[in-house]
């Protein structure tokens, strides 16, 4: 009977902790996930996890980046200028330098552990943690969705449209 009852915990516990994970509290709000994905560069060399959350409404989502592998700052934010300037163009890169740039001073090194969260609330704007601290923040909705639009471009039916190369086969 006891070794019944240790069973039984562990199996509660397994499960509140993958209920756990499925939820992200942001301000105030439990966000569900629902997406995830492995983000690749050149089908082989795995860079990132990427958990997509929102509420009901979709009003307010978080992409969450899990770091599979190290960047130095500047990779970080010449990934990030690239891929504003290929979504927007490089017009609208200079245009809205003055709100890309908090976050491109946020960017710290990443080494494989560390994790930044993007959050856009579409009437308000958005901001950016590393390991639960906010680092950059913008109250601009427009420039706001923009940001998030380097990882997410759209959804389908509550759940994101990568804009990232995936790699094969992963499960989460």
């Amino acid at each position: 009977m006891m070794r019944l009852s240790v069973v039984f915990g562990l199996v509660l516990a397994m499960l509140w902790s993958l209920a756990e994970a499925q939820t992200l509290r942001y301000r105030g709000h439990d966000l569900q996930v629902t997406d995830q994905a492995r983000a690749c560069y050149l089908v082989l060399v795995k860079l990132y996890d990427a958990a997509y959350f929102r509420d009901d409404s979709g009003r307010l989502r978080c992409v969450r980046l899990d770091y599979l592998r190290g960047f130095t700052r500047e990779e970080l934010i010449d990934a990030t200028e690239q891929i504003f300037a290929t979504l927007h163009g490089e017009a609208a890169l200079r245009e809205q330098r003055a709100q890309l740039q908090p976050f491109l001073e946020g960017y710290m090194a990443v080494q494989a552990g560390d994790t930044y969260q993007y959050c856009v609330d579409s009437a308000q704007g958005g901001e950016m943690l590393r390991d639960g601290q906010v680092v950059a923040r913008v109250n601009d909705a427009d420039f706001g969705e923009r940001f998030l639009n380097i990882w997410v471009t759209g959804e389908q039916q509550g759940r994101p449209q990568w804009n990232f190369s995936r790699c094969p086969g992963t499960v989460f």
